[in-house]
């Protein structure tokens, strides 16, 4: 383990939280060992710890006499997460993870505070405020001595530890002197998880099954690039998004981080995106992690044939409903550094984005070649949406970056209805359903449309929209999706106009945001879109500038947190933006890297 410095500025960044999680939910855990950011007991679920968003929304501190922050490293190859406090003579290590694997799996946050040297005074305290923060639960203990706190709404949470505790209003607090070797051990279990909390003679069980369960998962990558500390890191942060119980991926655990400090675009991802699980899906395979496949396609092919006539929603929850997903503010919270309104739900669930019929047929395409074949049942679910798509692909939307203006027609929604066309008709040839006559004509009417109404001479681009002059580095999506070489003159000059319009070194805005109006929020400007730079870098690395991506690559690969995860965005300064860890964010990297380590094999060749 690499342990990065330990940062002396009094209020978390984005970038200075780390996360565990095993395949149900996710927590955040601030470098001073707070756990700050808790949904439980599953992703989509309310808050019990929120103090990253206001601190009445609760939090798990542990303070130390040696340092207000220290520094945070994952054991290699796992989720398991270990926060350093260190001076001259006297070491304290708080390591935290949710049970994965063995006997005493549950889904339960574990916290082991130990004295490595020297003696050190911690002070914890379990503070949860249910229902985001908007209920102080009543503390008391139970028969068996775990501490109790419950309110007459939301879930009924459980804490043993290793030491006594002094029961306070909404809090239990853990005072205790730890000599060198010893340990404090906290567990916390949500009521109605079949399980009791971590009894503290079982902790170190527990972490070792986990540690090896993480590591037997990460094993089985077969990338072998440059780079691969930070690969795996990215496939172990994506890994903690999927749903073990229904398949499904969530965009980001998290939800209110904003897009700009002060501003409006605070959202809330804790669920899923079927453009994003298929690019995840993706990104997944080509690391050799076929069972994540296997899982999406048989919860995005009930979503298939559950649908009115082949017309999917761009979003669910994770067990494939819509309920709930109606967006609401919590307007009791000030928002992460007073950017409100903090929001949970998603109004872009009614969007129309007729890109997702796309990502889904082409993540399927590649499934079947690679493990999942298909199945009569999961063509005729794939049929009906490609039917639906080429009746439908001139209709106005949103576009993929969820404009909440004026709906229009978007570069990506006739992009992805070619993907789709071509994909459905490369699948019918090799299984040999039956392929509709519509879609060839779809896939040639889509590939005029981009070439005609997208393409503007006066600029030598595509643009986002019809005669916009505007650029979206959407378009760097042609390549990789196979419509457009990149040795292609019109794409040549498109990566021309981007790369004056939207790039700043390693940084890559999503559109030219002064004309591109409709988003429908105004305030500060945006960061630059992290996955926007690793497609600038893939397409870089495709067109045989191999150096320069390999420059861009290392740089991006700097501005990720001291734990190697990444954002949704990066502002000018490399501050980190928007919900984390951002799975488009990860498997965009991940995508970079498979295409950085080809065209370098390759000797630099444009493919």
């Amino acid at each position: 383990m690499d342990f990065a410095p330990a940062r002396t500025t009094a209020f978390p960044a984005i970038a200075d939280y780390a996360v565990i999680g095993n395949l149900e939910t996710v927590a955040h855990v601030a470098d001073t060992g707070a756990v700050e950011f808790f949904a439980y007991p599953q992703f989509d679920s309310p808050t019990v710890f929120g103090a990253m968003l206001g601190w009445k929304a609760g939090a798990f501190t542990i303070a130390n006499d040696i340092a207000e922050t220290g520094a945070q490293a994952y054991i290699a190859d796992t989720n398991v997460l270990v926060t350093r406090f260190a001076e001259p003579g006297r070491v304290l290590e708080i390591t935290d993870f949710m049970p994965l694997g063995g006997e005493n799996a549950s889904n339960q946050l574990v916290r082991m505070v130990a004295c490595r040297e020297g003696e050190v005074r911690v002070e914890a305290v379990c503070a949860p405020r249910l229902d985001y923060g908007r209920l102080t639960p009543r503390v008391s203990l139970d028969g068996n001595g775990a501490i109790l706190f419950r309110a007459d709404k939301g879930p009924t949470l459980h804490l043993a530890t290793s030491a006594p505790a002094r029961l306070e209003e909404g809090a239990a607090r853990i005072g205790v002197t730890l000599r060198a070797g010893e340990t404090l051990v906290l567990s916390l279990i949500c009521d109605g998880m079949d399980a009791e909390p971590l009894a503290p003679e079982a902790a170190d069980g527990a972490l070792a099954d986990t540690i090896a369960n993480w590591r037997d998962w990460a094993g089985a990558s077969t990338y072998d690039g440059p780079w691969r500390d930070a690969v795996i890191r990215s496939a172990l942060a994506l890994k903690l998004m999927f749903s073990r119980t229904h398949g499904s991926i969530v965009a980001a655990p998290t939800f209110g981080l904003p897009e700009a400090i002060g501003g409006g675009r605070n959202f809330d991802y804790r669920y899923c995106w079927v453009r994003d699980s298929a690019f995840t899906v993706y990104a997944m395979m080509r690391l050799g992690f076929t069972a994540e496949a296997d899982a999406y396609r048989d919860w995005i092919c009930e979503r298939m044939e559950a649908c009115d006539e082949g017309a999917l929603q761009l979003m669910y929850r994770l067990d494939g409903t819509a309920d709930g997903l109606d967006e609401t503010t919590l307007d009791h919270l000030p928002g992460y550094r007073d950017s409100a309104p903090v929001r949970i739900g998603n109004a872009a669930y009614r969007q129309t984005q007729t890109d997702i019929y796309g990502e889904i047929v082409d993540s399927l395409y590649i499934a079947h070649k690679s493990a999942s074949r298909i199945t009569e049942r999961g063509w005729g679910a794939i049929s009906r949406c490609v039917d639906h798509v080429c009746r439908n692909w001139r209709v106005p939307g949103a576009g993929i970056w969820e404009m909440r203006g004026t709906e229009d027609l978007f570069i990506d929604a006739v992009l992805m209805t070619w993907v789709a066309t071509d994909r459905a008709l490369r699948l019918a040839q090799k299984t040999g359903f039956d392929a509709s006559p519509a879609w060839e004509k779809t896939r040639a009417e889509t590939r005029a449309c981009l070439n005609t109404e997208f393409w503007d001479e006066s600029i030598g681009a595509f643009t986002q929209r019809p005669g916009s002059g505007t650029v979206d580095a959407v378009t760097l999506l042609m390549p990789l999706v196979k419509f457009l070489p990149t040795t292609d003159p019109r794409f040549r000059r498109t990566m021309d106009a981007i790369g004056t319009r939207l790039v700043d070194g390693p940084l890559v805005r999503r559109y030219d945001a002064d004309a591109a109006t409709g988003d429908g929020f105004g305030g500060p400007p945006e960061g630059a879109f992290v996955t926007c730079s690793f497609w600038w870098i893939e397409c870089l690395a495709r067109s045989s500038r191999v150096d320069e991506a390999r420059a861009l690559f290392e740089a991006m690969l700097a501005h990720a947190s001291p734990t190697g995860l990444f954002s949704e965005e990066l502002a000018p300064d490399g501050t980190h933006l928007g919900n984390s860890p951002q799975a488009l964010s990860h498997l965009s990297m991940i995508s970079a890297a498979v295409a950085l380590d080809r065209a370098l094999k390759n000797g630099g060749a444009p493919f």
